[in-house]
């Protein structure tokens, strides 16, 4: 966007006019997160709403979107799809994982400042060190109280309740 607006400047060399400044912003707050997937599956074209999503994983160059007891696979990579996607809903616990944070029932500290997530249906995914900053705020967000030490003071045997 803000190349587009330097461009028009440049060449205008004033301020853009009002109705395509109008536009600009309004395009800008609207942001480029995704609402919906387009996802081929067997020779047809399926839309899947993000809020369907209970997780994501890596597979090569594409990435496996598990929705209920459906998994729809789509040629993106996991950076380009975590970009798309709502940060206040999905966070990436893992090199192969992302997370819907809706889905996640419970949260247990595991070994070396790992977590394991346990979804609603029962799926367990451990979360990888270096996403731990992520979770932890995650885990700070969902238990206001929780104390100030943090989950690296917990017991082994804590669970922490979305």
């Amino acid at each position: 966007m803000q190349r587009v607006r330097d461009h028009l400047r440049a060449r205008n060399g004033a301020a853009l006019p009002g109705r395509l400044q109008a536009l600009l912003e309004d395009l800008s707050a609207r942001g480029t997160r995704a609402d919906r997937l387009v996802v081929r599956s067997a020779g047809r074209i399926v839309f899947l709403p993000t809020a369907e999503i209970d997780w994501i994983e890596a597979a090569d160059n594409y990435v496996r979107l598990h929705a209920g007891r459906q998994v729809h696979v789509m040629r993106e990579t996991m950076q380009a799809l975590e970009q798309t996607l709502d940060a206040e809903r999905f966070v990436r616990i893992h090199r192969s994982s992302i997370v819907n944070l809706d889905r996640v029932r419970e949260v247990q500290p595991w070994f070396h400042g790992e977590y394991v997530l346990i979804l609603q249906d029962g799926t367990k995914l451990t979360t990888g060190r270096a996403y731990r900053a992520r979770l932890d705020g995650l885990v700070r967000r969902a238990s206001p109280g929780a104390g100030e030490a943090g989950p690296a003071t917990r017991d082994e045997g804590d669970r922490i309740e979305l």
